[in-house]
């Protein structure tokens, strides 16, 4: 998550949002967590039945692993992942 969320800010040089992300992501309760041999196996499961990209499985595969209550997201290519409960963020805010 860390890495695809500071790519934007990165690619134009906005330092201010890149330092904005990564207090958001690091300096709250949430935790980065391992990519195991179990979580691999998992995606791989998940790129053979959806069409999440390999970054994306990961992340579907890591959040299940660790029995995350929601996954947040604005991609909806994770509703092919029926396993997560799961929020897409440009449906909140609707047409």
């Amino acid at each position: 998550m860390l890495l695809e969320a500071l790519v934007g800010p990165l690619k134009t040089g906005n330092a201010a949002l890149e330092k904005t992300y990564e207090q958001a992501l690091l300096g709250t309760d949430m935790r980065l967590l391992p990519i195991t041999r179990p979580i691999l196996l998992e995606a791989a499961r998940l790129r053979a039945a959806t069409k999440l990209k390999t970054p994306d499985a990961i992340h579907a595969a890591t959040a299940l692993d660790a029995g995350c209550a929601l996954f947040v997201t604005n991609d909806a290519g994770f509703r092919g992942v029926g396993k997560i409960s799961l929020v897409i963020l440009n449906d909140l805010l609707g047409p």
